[in-house]
């Protein structure tokens, strides 16, 4: 055996791997991106930056607005959405509640399981916990919500079902690792790689479905939205943006989120489609009135970073 296949033989038998590593059918199974382990890091990440998101929507949002949004005599008053409650898909732990003040105590435990999943002490409880309110909550105001918290229920979601504190948590801090391991923690990429193929159609059928309007076809829907004081942050009078350009951001975007999978796909231009992505939802964060839609949409993006790079000097 050479002394290069001898240290990797030794670098794979010394790594740790934490968390449930699923069978996967051919050929997932003979791919190597479906199953080499990748740092626990990039797990970490997505569960930080998902939890600070969701910490200023509960501040911004939910908690000085609870009274309004839910319970008797408001906007998401349980008769304004009584029907779409006999689905069994539109479940919510709450539907019973019809006092606007017993909702403090709900937005108050969500807060908390968020500053528990954001801090990494039992993060995978806290995110159950924060996924079944968050679902709760959606179902019972389904017109206060867009697709960016679908977005928010997708990642709680994946990070309860894995192990989303096997770096920078506090669980980390006490339990540690291993005894007599001091090398870095790996992770089963199952997750991770579910969670960007899902990113990839929600782009592509997003875009699918913008290429069926005329509007978007002809290139005039930006040039529309930035004239709309209902989604525009400021007046298109104040701070105007040629026709031209709209028309061509309007393409090119289309063009983006149609060939996405199919531009990650290809090496070279992929750090390249992936940017385009982040300053996109930047932008849209910025000029548009969206609510958190960008910033839980940037999250998705936060385990294509390598992280390793930046802690491999504590890890040393």
């Amino acid at each position: 055996m050479s002394g290069s296949r001898r240290r990797i033989n030794e670098f794979m038998n010394d790594r740790v791997t934490v968390g449930v590593t699923p069978w996967l059918p051919w050929p997932l199974s003979r791919w190597d991106w479906w199953t080499d382990p990748v740092r626990a890091e990039r797990l970490a990440a997505l569960r930080i930056g998902l939890a600070i998101s969701l910490l200023v929507d509960i501040f911004v949002q939910y908690l000085p607005h609870f009274s309004d949004y839910f319970g008797a005599g408001s906007l998401g008053s349980p008769e304004v959405f009584s029907g779409r409650g006999t689905n069994h898909w539109h479940w919510s732990l709450f539907c019973s509640l019809e006092e606007s003040r017993l909702f403090l105590p709900v937005i108050l435990i969500w807060l908390a399981a968020t500053i528990l999943m954001l801090i990494g002490w039992r993060p995978r409880w806290a995110a159950l916990i924060a996924w079944v309110i968050s679902i709760s909550l959606l179902n019972l105001n389904y017109y206060l919500h867009n697709s960016g918290d679908r977005i928010r229920n997708i990642i709680l979601f994946y990070l309860m079902l894995t192990p989303c504190g096997a770096a920078w948590s506090l669980d980390n801090c006490i339990q540690r690792k291993p005894r007599g391991h001091k090398g870095p923690v790996y992770i089963s990429p199952w997750a991770l790689r579910l969670l960007f193929v899902q990113m990839a159609l929600i782009y592509f059928f997003n875009g699918f479905y913008k290429l069926m309007g005329a509007d978007w076809r002809d290139g005039d829907v930006l040039h529309f939205v930035l004239g709309n004081v209902q989604w525009a942050r400021w007046s298109i009078t104040d701070l105007p943006v040629p026709y031209g350009v709209t028309r061509v951001l309007t393409w090119l975007i289309l063009i983006w989120e149609i060939g996405f999978p199919l531009f990650v796909s290809m090496r070279p231009i992929r750090n390249m489609t992936l940017w385009f992505g982040v300053l996109l939802h930047l932008g849209m964060a910025i000029s548009l009135q969206l609510g958190m839609f960008p910033f839980y949409m940037l999250c998705l993006y936060l385990p294509l970073v390598p992280w390793e790079r930046w802690s491999k000097r504590i890890d040393q």
